[in-house]
């Protein structure tokens, strides 16, 4: 609840009018989050829903911030036999991969044809499937995706390299396979497919620049300007040190906004004035 209680709490301040008649909603599932969350935005008038569509129709914007690497992905991996994915097996008490026939035809299909062989590609058909829901919950307004990842082409650059890893306590672990339970798995976001299910199902592209170059345009800088006092300047200095994480370029300046309308405009965007606007190629 904090990242809402901070995006209201800033737009009360820059633009008041944008927050009348507004009414916050959280999408989650989990009793003990949703606690959480109504204390840290205590004294609001906030709904919550288990998925997006209970709250259709939806007028206004739509913020998920690191939710699609939270969907499981598939594996694949092109072999000199055709097109396998990658299950877990086990052996003598270890983890271990196993290849086998993809779990559902098509998904053979999913791997771009440029992955050599040995190559591996992650496809998440379930987060494609979301973006699709918000489209349909979403009567008219933007929805605005930040998270990890790249386009097509970006991903393809690795030669087939995949992107699943593991982390614990915000540490990269070697083996990903290993304690199972004891950290988090993740995969870069493939924002090109994302791009193809949002706009099959109505939304149009808006625009898409890295995390760094929208907090810059939208003067993040202007943010830290050095305070008078002491206690000011000693609250400046921490705000400084979380905004420079944000924009760090090798970490969380990295991830990608990406942002998709219906029935609104989508020139003169704010967040992507002065940057430009990164197409994310569709392929067919």
């Amino acid at each position: 609840g904090i990242l809402m209680r901070d995006l209201l709490a800033a737009l009360e301040r820059e633009r008041p009018e944008a927050t009348r008649g507004a009414r916050p909603a959280i999408v989650e599932v989990s009793p003990r989050l949703r606690a959480q969350q109504s204390l840290a935005l205590e004294g609001r008038d906030l709904r919550w829903a288990s998925v997006a569509h209970n709250l259709a129709p939806i007028q206004g914007i739509v913020l998920a911030n690191e939710v699609l690497d939270s969907f499981p992905v598939h594996v694949l991996v092109r072999t000199s036999e055709g097109v396998r994915e990658v299950f877990i097996g086990e052996d003598a008490g270890e983890l271990t991969e196993v290849l086998r026939a993809p779990s559902a035809p098509d998904l053979r299909w999913r791997i771009p044809e440029s992955v050599p062989v040995g190559g591996r590609w992650e496809t998440s058909p379930a987060a494609e499937g979301w973006v699709a829901s918000l489209a349909a919950a979403l009567a008219s307004g933007y929805v605005v995706l930040v998270d990890y990842g790249g386009d097509e082409g970006d991903l393809l650059t690795r030669q087939g390299a995949g992107t699943v890893r593991g982390f614990a306590q915000h540490r990269l672990v070697a083996d990903p396979l290993a304690d199972p339970g004891r950290h988090d798995l993740t995969a870069s976001v493939d924002f090109t497919a994302i791009r193809r299910a949002a706009e099959g199902a109505g939304l149009r592209f808006a625009g898409s620049a890295t995390q760094r170059d929208v907090l810059m345009t939208l003067g993040i800088r202007e943010a830290t300007a050095r305070p008078a006092t002491p206690i000011e300047q000693l609250r400046a200095a921490s705000r400084r040190s979380s905004i420079e994480a944000l924009l760090d370029p090798n970490g969380l300046g990295a991830f990608r906004v990406v942002c998709f309308a219906k029935d609104a405009p989508t020139d003169g965007l704010r967040m992507f004035g002065g940057v430009r606007s990164e197409g994310l190629a569709r392929y067919p």
